[in-house]
């Protein structure tokens, strides 16, 4: 019996991503400054270049963008006291593993054929969802007017924006007319022309 290498390939690809997404009990350090550090390697994973460009990616580098400015804010306001520091050092970590595991189930939702895929995205978007909006919500909260708002998604984008007067051709056509306000678009763009060799 043949089975196609492609097949096998994609196989253990999503082998790999499911095994790193359902790693969800990650021991968070106990002082501010070991879980800031440890905060470094879910922020190059929710930043590195991905084989495909997704406009939910620039979404969760966005939300990342300004979540950290409210934390920074909010590190600030409570710096007097140290376990209420802890506690929303904690909260942006849960945050931003949030965000990674959001965009882990993006990318098995690339590579997974089956029938049920989208299904299967939706009910592992669940809980990293729920996390990330229980912490926008609490950290509004606490920072009441110096909250700094959310950048719009990308529905919430297509919905506010006018329509394109013609159809996109390329992903990385949608991304500029609906992304134009985003840094992270413009340093998407720029590692996209280097890795082609364009300057």
């Amino acid at each position: 019996m043949y089975i196609p290498i492609w097949i096998i390939i994609i196989a253990v690809i999503i082998y790999l991503i499911y095994q790193s997404q359902n790693k969800k009990t990650i021991n968070v350090p106990a002082k501010v400054e070991d879980i800031e550090n440890s905060l470094i390697n879910l922020k190059n994973n929710i930043f590195k270049l991905e084989h495909f460009d997704s406009p939910h990616f620039i979404d969760y580098q966005n939300f990342f963008d300004v979540m950290e400015i409210n934390y920074l804010k909010l590190k600030h306001k409570l710096f007097h006291t140290p376990e209420k520091v802890l506690e929303i050092a904690i909260d942006w970590y849960k945050y931003a593993e949030a965000l990674y595991h959001l965009k882990n189930t993006r990318h098995i939702l690339d590579v997974d054929g089956s029938e049920n895929a989208y299904d299967n995205f939706i009910e592992d978007s669940k809980e990293p969802f729920v996390i990330k909006d229980q912490v926008e919500k609490k950290f509004k909260s606490l920072l009441g007017k110096d909250w700094q708002k959310l950048p719009l998604d990308y529905f919430e984008r297509m919905e506010k924006m006018k329509k394109p007067k013609k159809e996109f051709t390329t992903i990385q056509e949608s991304l500029i007319y609906y992304y134009q306000d985003s840094e992270n678009l413009h340093k998407l763009l720029e590692q996209r022309r280097k890795e082609e060799g364009v300057e």
